[in-house]
């Protein structure tokens, strides 16, 4: 009689320990989360390079905004996105958009 008992327990947390693993996120929502993720973490970066440089007597003008993240039948979302004269090399977008490619994160979602 103990070892249906010690089945029955042993199977209920095996699913409760693959369902909290998981955490209920849907693999759309994991993927956006590491977009959003990228995309902060490449602003910051054009931030920093763009300070450093007028810390060294470059002019820039800069931009911080969003861009949008469309998934069809789905809201709408944005996430960061900055632009910056001094690192973006005539091409508005250029290094943040670089920093998004070598994290994998450059996806078709992103209405640039």
């Amino acid at each position: 009689m103990m070892i249906p008992k010690l089945r029955i327990l042993s199977l209920t947390c095996l699913v409760l320990a693959e369902c909290a693993s998981t955490d209920g996120t849907s693999p759309e929502e994991q993927k956006y989360r590491k977009v959003e993720a990228a995309a902060s973490q490449c602003a910051e970066e054009v931030k920093n390079q763009t300070i450093e440089l007028t810390a060294e007597g470059q002019s820039a003008n800069t931009r911080w905004t969003t861009v949008e993240y469309v998934v069809p039948e789905q809201h709408t979302r944005t996430v960061e996105y900055r632009t910056s004269s001094a690192v973006d090399n005539g091409q508005p977008g250029s290094a943040w958009q670089a920093c998004m490619k070598n994290k994998h994160a450059l996806v078709p979602e992103l209405k640039l």
